[in-house]
Formats: structure tokens, sequence, C-alpha cells
């Protein structure tokens, strides 16, 4: 497959911002794993400010567009200890150059969703053949295109939720797989990486049981191994701090229900409320243990400001300040007591486990599941191809500061006065391995945590010369293996040696 000239870009940009780099989380059997091939563990927050009420593609910015507020919001989720954040709606037309560059510098991977609660950007569950179309996809391969070149980006969404009844599951799924389809052969079209795609789950106890069947399962045609599932993430509620724990949350359920998964799975949602402020007892109790950690990758804390079903961690004001609830300081204090680095090792990872697609298991799991693997069609092959004709291609940039104009104030209203981000992957010299690693994955014997809810995290790292020149060979020989030789060409016009 000859990579399009998008793809050369894409490439020569990621050269170009070699310097910078967080390097490309990939996947081996049920781990995400970093440049070492260790595992690398999902510790995180959903990150949508306003909701998804919030967005509108007429906006002049997004949630990933305003450099200040990237800021403002990079700092604190440094502070906090998370390596990953969820991201639901973005504008493929915006530029997210700086807000990226930001995420990149305090050690922070994305996973974005490509779709949004506008109409007709998003698969209508209940209707899936209409909401399927050309005009849909234009959507889908356009958020690919303005996110593909950033290396921080962890992977993308086909769909959140969209199975969450018996009329949903009876119609939807062969669309979502359909949609995975067309995102990854986009992506190995025009995208000089390869980027994973998965898919996010209702907190329903059969239903997603049926869906990781469904969307994990393999076959030797090639059209079902190109639309399975790279990841699988549960939106899952059924802890409550303070009042369960391992057994009557269902933890140790879902560890055994879920502990053959040949793909890698987490909490793309979790944190019940029912109990407030909560105290995230599942972090150390339940997510982050040895026998959870060996079926799940960690997972993503629903969710980072305060909207209005009250599950925020902090309070924006209307005014752009922020100001911390007492969950934020609970959650930083439970992240900086997880102690799952002194366990986790490349023994975690499985790359033996297989799952072959079977309709009849899959529906004998819940009757109401459609496991037909007889797929749509895709409606866009032409734009598929040739590209969707954003040019909006997103690159790392150099930072244009390091701390927000935004006030910040703890939990006890007082007001933060050093609000500067900890450049921990540094936009002037090669990222070495050791520091992604720890820029990716922050120390969890580094913070301290106050009475105010504010810690002081230290996430600086070091590395020495030969280990970052290691680092930066193995990730341009990574790019020259995936780019075009057109790469190699221009490199010589410029008069550039690559060493490999």
């Amino acid at each position: 497959m000859v990579p399009s000239f998008r793809a050369f870009l894409v490439a020569f940009w990621a050269f170009s911002s070699l310097a910078s780099a967080l390097l490309p989380i990939t996947i081996d059997g049920n781990m995400f794993v970093d440049s070492n091939g260790d595992p690398f563990v999902v510790v995180g927050v959903d990150y949508q400010p306003g909701g998804s009420s919030g967005y509108s593609d007429s906006e002049s910015s997004d949630v990933l567009s305003d450099e200040d507020v990237c800021l403002r919001d990079a700092y604190l989720l440094q502070k906090l200890g998370v390596n990953t954040i969820r991201t639901y709606t973005v504008s493929p037309w915006l530029n997210h150059d700086a807000c990226m560059s930001v995420l990149n510098a305090v050690g922070i991977y994305v996973i974005l969703d490509v779709n949004s609660p506008l109409g007709g950007e998003s698969i209508q569950r209940d209707d899936p053949a209409n909401s399927y179309n050309e005009g849909y996809l234009k959507r889908v391969f356009s958020i690919v295109d303005a996110f593909m070149g950033y290396p921080n980006l962890l992977g993308f969404f086909a769909g959140n939720e969209v199975v969450n009844d018996a009329t949903s599951a009876s119609v939807s799924p062969p669309y979502i797989r359909a949609v995975q389809r067309d995102i990854k052969n986009y992506i190995a079209l025009h995208a000089n990486r390869t980027i994973p795609v998965g898919y996010s789950a209702a907190d329903d106890s059969s239903l997603r049981v049926a869906g990781w069947e469904y969307f994990q399962c393999d076959s030797d045609e090639e059209s079902l191994q190109i639309s399975r599932s790279d990841f699988y993430g549960l939106n899952s509620y059924q802890w409550c701090s303070g009042r369960d724990d391992f057994q009557t949350s269902g933890y140790g359920v879902l560890e055994t229900t879920f502990a053959n998964s040949s793909i890698p799975l987490f909490f793309s949602e979790f944190g019940c409320n029912v109990i407030e402020p909560r105290t995230f007892t599942e972090i150390n109790g339940g997510v982050y243990t040895e026998s959870m950690l060996q079926v799940f990758d960690g997972g993503l804390v629903y969710e980072y400001s305060e909207e209005d079903n009250s599950y925020g961690l902090v309070k924006i004001g209307s005014d752009g300040s922020v100001t911390l609830k007492q969950d934020y300081a609970n959650l930083q204090a439970a992240y900086a007591n997880m102690t799952y680095k002194s366990f986790v090792s490349k023994s975690f990872i499985d790359t033996s486990r297989s799952s072959n697609c079977n309709a009849t298991y899959i529906e004998s799991i819940d009757s109401s599941f459609n496991a037909s693997f007889s797929l749509p069609d895709c409606p866009a092959e032409a734009m598929l191809k040739s590209g969707s004709g954003n040019n909006n291609i997103g690159k790392w940039i150099a930072l244009n500061s390091t701390q927000t104009t935004y006030n910040i104030y703890d939990v006890n209203d007082q007001e933060i006065t050093n609000t500067e981000i900890t450049v921990v992957s540094d936009q002037s010299q090669p990222e070495s391995e050791s520091s992604v690693t720890s820029s990716a994955a922050p120390s969890a014997t580094s913070a301290t945590t106050s009475t105010s809810g504010f810690g002081n995290t230290s996430l600086s790292t070091t590395a020495s010369a030969s280990t970052r020149a290691t680092s930066s060979s193995a990730a341009t020989a990574a790019l020259v293996d995936a780019a075009s030789p057109l790469v190699l060409t221009f490199a010589c016009l410029l008069g550039i040696t690559l060493v490999l």
C-alpha cells in the first residue's frame, strides 16, 4: 500500500519534531507498550470542559485549541499525576498544535473520540444504516487528518456507548466494526504510523461482554482482521468509594470475565459519585492492583471539570479561573500511593491469546446482540483513498509559554501563585526512552499531597546523551520504515544524513 503525499508531510514534520518526542504508544498482545516494549499503564482522566453540549462546529475554539486554557489544565493534570486524557469532541478544522505540544511537554497522551453530538457526526445507535454515510466519514477522516501527526495521540475511539440497549444491540454492532475498518484503512493510507482504534462500551453487564467478544475477535479473513478493535474500553461506575470493595463492586467478576482478552482492556470511564466527595478507593483497592492489571490496563476517571452531573474534579469559573474540589485532592492522594510500578513488567504481556469470531457463541451471551460479520461496504471509497481534503494536519510546535494567565485556587480557595508547568518532554533535545517512561507515568513516590489538594509533585527527568541518541535513532528508523521513500529523497535534497 503506497502512502499518500499527506503521509510524506506527516513524516517530514515528525522528523523535524523528533527532539520533542513522547514516542508513540503501541500494542503488544493484551497490553499497551512504550517504546522499550514495557507495559504502559493508563493513569488518566476524561477531559471535556463544558461537556458535550458545549461543543459547536461554528465556534472558534474547542477544548484542545486554546493554548492558555491548555496550559492551565495541563498544570493541574500534571500535578494530579496522570499520563493520559480522553477527549470526546473536537473540531477537525481548528488548530490543535499548541495544546498537543503543551500536553506533550508535561508527558500526557491523548485518546480521542472521532464523533460529536451534532447531527450527522456520529452513528445513530437505532438507525445506523442511514447515519453511516459519506458525510459522516468525511468528519471522521478529517479528525484523523487533524491528529495523526501528533506522536502523543494514543488512539481513536470509533464509538462510545453506541450499543446501550436491546434495540441498538440488534442493529449497530456491524456498523461499528465497519467504522473501525474504515478508520484503520484510512490510517494505513495516509498516516506515517499505525494508530490504535477501539471502542468504549456502556455500563451494561451483559452487552459489554458480548461487545468485547464481538469487537476483539479475529479471523483469517482480511476484512475481519482490519475491522477488529485494537483496544476495548469499559465505562464502569460499579465501585462507589465509601460503599464498595473488590467483591461487592463486582470487580472480582470483571477480573474473571475478561481474563483472557487478546487486546488491551481499560476503564474508559470510572468513578461512581453516589457518595461525595469521592475518595477513589478503587484506585489502590481495585484498578491498579496486581491481579487487575493483568486483565485491565488502567483507566480514566470521569471527569476533569464539574458539569451538571457533578462528577468534576475541578470547577471552572465564568472568568476561566479554576478551583479544586476535594475530589481532586483525594484522587491526587490515591494516585500518589499507587505501587504498580513495583510489580508490572513484561511478564504481564501475553501474545498467545486469540479469539476466533463465532457469532453463535457471542449471541448466546446476549440474545439481542447482532453478531453478524457481514459488514456494510464503505460508502466513501474514493475519499478513503484520496483523502478527506482536510489540510489541517497537526504537528508539534515550540511552546510559547509554560504558565497560564488564569487564576487557580486550591480546595481552601487560596490562590496558587506558581502555576508553571514542568517540562518533562523537552522541545529542544531528543527524548530518551527512560524519560518517556518517567514522564508518561509519573512516579508514585514522587508526589506528596498537601491538605489543600495541591501536592509538590516532581516530574523532572534526566537521561544520558547516549540514551537520548539511541532513542532518537530508533524513532527515526521507525518513521522511515512507516513513511514513503519520498522522505529519504527529501532528506537528501536538504543535505540531511540519516544515520539508522
